[in-house]
């Protein structure tokens, strides 16, 4: 039968002539009551016209059309069709797009039964479809009901504003395809919505018992909220999954989550948010709260004694704040991409990125979490373009933003990794304390990997027997928390690496916890994915991710328009001399998203902006790089302080280039992130690059190792005009003179290899 579908699609699809434009005119949408009349004419002629190769994609508009033009029954054997192409082999294939199921089975059986309530119908139909879902697949279909209403009904009234400036009465079809998805998205919830909300919470009653408005007293009179769900049927006492987060909204779900894995899930809010009447302060207060967090949930007659703490980003970072005041029935915790207070956050080695401003808005406006705000990149980026352009000082973005911001000023009162940003995290002999179990989880695209690897290395160095292990990937910050995504800004990841690592998680909580076994893909301590090799290779520690070292030098050599690479280095010290003025606004180094470091990671041409392109001769034979680059650049500038930037880039012999790492370092605090100590002008000063981002990549012959460097000029990060003073209060009034550069021939790019 799905066969039959196939064809009949594939026949239709592929036989019928593509219109330029469809009848659409604007008394169509004059008003709801038109559009609604009109919708289901428009979505008959997006299901004649529309083709696509990509059958997942071809399958996804054409139910969304078929439910809109009322064809219920057609949309029914699409959806499983669908369902089919994204998830063959899955039990997630039942789930897939539930919400859209249902809508379908009830209106067919509304044109069955026309006298029934239309809310007796979605009970039957719903509950028909949801119990005989596993829980893993009721899990999975309760995601399609999380959703912003608000924002589907304004993407489609833009969509439809967009048609009535056009004035014209037809529509191209790929407008008249987004049209028809983002209209039956709004109708679709819109008319079910809130009959899909009650009945998802009668079926969870009927397996879990829920508390969302437990307080909790701190052990310094402040008050953090929590979330408790736990299973109805447990009648022994069970080990706790605990999640501590800045970020409510998602508490309930992520506590069910873990009690539908076996354990007591308990999502901790951090003080000031939620039911907390105390104000916002990310992360000053997260490691002492945390013990008194965990000491309440071992005093429930639920909990047998035993936690775990799981999560990423600001959770990986509260995780190790909870293991500084380490409470004796923490077992272990799975830090994901932890931010590095300090040390990747809200600076990356000594230089503030804007992004915080943008971030502490996210946690702080609300006692919720200001997703809309936050997700308005346009708004964001021209925001620190605006800056940029202004050349006001760090200390005024906040004043360009339009909301000056007491948590943003407070954290550039602390430039240097001092007492403030250490109370917040282990140092030196507290991390010797740490004997529990640990899993850290980062990616070699994830933002805070420098903070996930710091807290790693921290670990090893005070404390010579940690238990200790590593998992690390192809993955950027989201994919490394849950699902890794098989296409990274036009890179395909390998096969081997699209792993589920929320599953991952609680099979480490099982072995910890539960006495089970570890999970099978951490056969040994450092466990990491060799990208185009589509292959995992496991090792005792990082040292032995590599087995060798290329070194480079930099070199004042041209070879195709770009400066040489060169392995040896050169009998006699030259420089390059480059000149940075920074008055010069005019141009911005392409970026893409405001949160992103590179425009894309795999591209055809290189964006370098005002950077040097250095590039090693082609490959001999295949390599690997594996771990970290290294670099010593020796310079002469006739300032006191420069931001220097160092990318390292793979051309594939097909001419792409990959982007591997963007690494970025204040000479001032090269030497020491807690105490700032100024260049010589017009002396040669050699700055160490050793906080850099890790990778692992099979090279095949005829590839080229490129390395740009640079100096900042990019709003990402604030700027070092270089004249001594805190950065924070430099502005365009300091960039009278601009900064003079000598990069000498005798700097090193060392990287780290696997032969």
């Amino acid at each position: 039968m799905k066969k039959l579908l196939c064809i009949a699609v594939w026949i239709c699809f592929t036989n019928l002539g593509v219109s330029q434009a469809i009848f659409f005119p604007q008394a169509d949408y004059a008003d709801s009551a038109s559009l609604a009349r009109a919708m289901p004419i428009l979505a008959k002629r997006v299901i004649a016209e529309y083709r696509n190769p990509d059958t997942s994609a071809l399958y996804g508009t054409l139910y969304r059309a078929q439910i809109v033009a009322q064809e219920y029954t057609g949309a029914e054997r699409t959806l499983a069709a669908y369902s089919d192409v994204i998830e063959p082999d899955s039990t997630f294939r039942r789930s897939i797009a539930f919400s859209y199921k249902v809508y379908c089975r009830v209106m067919a059986l509304k044109e069955a039964d026309r006298g029934r309530p239309f809310s007796d119908l979605y009970d039957e139909a719903f509950s028909e479809l949801f119990r005989p879902l596993s829980e893993k697949e009721r899990e999975d279909a309760g995601f399609f009901f999380t959703y912003d209403l608000t924002e589907f009904k304004k993407t489609l009234d833009e969509l439809i504003a967009s048609q009535r400036n056009a004035q014209s009465d037809s529509i191209a079809l790929t407008p008249a395809v987004a049209l028809c998805k983002n209209y039956c998205r709004w109708l679709v919830y819109a008319t079910t919505g809130t009959l899909a909300t009650e009945l998802l919470t009668k079926f969870e009653n009927e397996t879990y018992i829920s508390e969302d408005s437990v307080l909790v007293k701190t052990a310094d009179g402040g008050t953090v909220s929590l979330t408790v769900v736990r299973k109805k049927d447990a009648v022994l006492p069970q080990a706790v999954a605990l999640m501590y987060t800045i970020y409510p909204g998602f508490d309930h779900l992520m506590a069910r989550e873990a009690a539908m894995r076996g354990y007591v899930g308990v999502v901790a809010n951090t003080r000031g948010k939620r039911l907390s009447p105390d104000a916002v302060e990310p992360f000053e207060h997260d490691a002492k709260d945390a013990y008194s967090i965990i000491d309440w949930i071992t005093k429930q007659p639920w909990c047998n004694g035993k936690v775990g703490m799981w999560g990423g980003s600001y959770l990986g970072f509260a995780q190790w704040s909870a293991a500084k005041h380490l409470h004796p029935s923490l077992l272990t915790i799975v830090p994901q991409v932890a931010v590095g207070i300090g040390i990747d956050y809200p600076m990356q080695n000594g230089i503030f990125c804007t992004y915080m401003l943008r971030w502490i808005h996210l946690v702080s406006d609300t006692k919720l979490t200001d997703w809309n705000n936050f997700q308005d990149t346009a708004k964001w980026n021209n925001v620190f373009a605006k800056w940029y352009r202004s050349g006001s000082s760090m200390r005024q973005l906040d004043t360009v933003e339009g909301r000056p911001n007491a948590i943003f000023q407070r954290w550039l009162d602390h430039p240097s990794y001092d007492r403030y940003w250490k109370d917040m995290t282990p140092q030196q002999d507290e991390f010797s304390r740490i004997t529990i179990p640990v899993l850290t989880i980062t990616g070699y695209w994830d933002d805070d990997q420098l903070g996930a690897m710091y807290y790693y290395k921290q670990h090893h160095q005070w404390n010579k027997n940690t238990n200790h292990y590593l998992l690390i990937g192809p993955y950027d910050h989201g994919g490394s928390q849950g699902f890794p995504s098989p296409k990274l800004s036009g890179y395909t990841i390998d096969s081997v690496a699209n792993i589920p690592i929320s599953d991952i998680v609680f099979q480490w909580f099982d072995h910890v916890m539960k006495d089970s076994a570890m999970p099978a893909i951490l056969s040994d301590k450092v466990n990491f994915e060799v990208m185009g090799a589509n292959q995992w290779r496991h090792v005792s520690s990082l040292e032995k991710m590599n087995n060798d070292t290329l070194s480079f030098s930099l070199s004042d050599s041209m070879s195709d328009g770009q400066y040489r690479l060169l392995p040896t280095t050169p009998g006699a010290a030259g420089f390059i001399e480059s000149k940075v003025d920074f008055k010069d606004r005019t141009v911005i180094e392409p970026t893409g998203d405001a949160i992103d470091a590179f425009p894309a990671l795999l591209d055809s041409v290189l964006h370098p902006g005002k950077k040097l392109v250095f590039m090693s001769d082609r490959l001999k034979e295949d390599m690997t790089i594996s771990g970290s680059m290294k670099a010593s650049i020796r310079a002469a500038i006739n300032k006191k302080d420069m931001d220097v930037v160092v990318d390292l880039y793979a051309q594939m012999p097909d001419g792409h280039y990959l982007a591997l790492n963007e690494n970025v370092q204040r000479a001032s605090y090269a030497k020491d992130r807690t105490t700032r100590r100024l260049l010589e002008p017009n002396t040669i000063e050699q700055i160490e690059l050793t906080n850099t981002f890790m990778t692992s990549i099979r090279l095949t012959k005829g590839s080229r190792i490129v390395v740009m460097v640079g100096v900042n000029l990019n709003p990402q990060w604030q700027i070092n005009y270089g004249t001594g003073k805190d950065v924070s209060e430099e502005d365009i009034r300091d960039a009278n003179t601009p900064l003079d550069v000598k990069w000498y021939t005798s700097s090193t790019i060392k990287i780290p290899i696997w032969k």
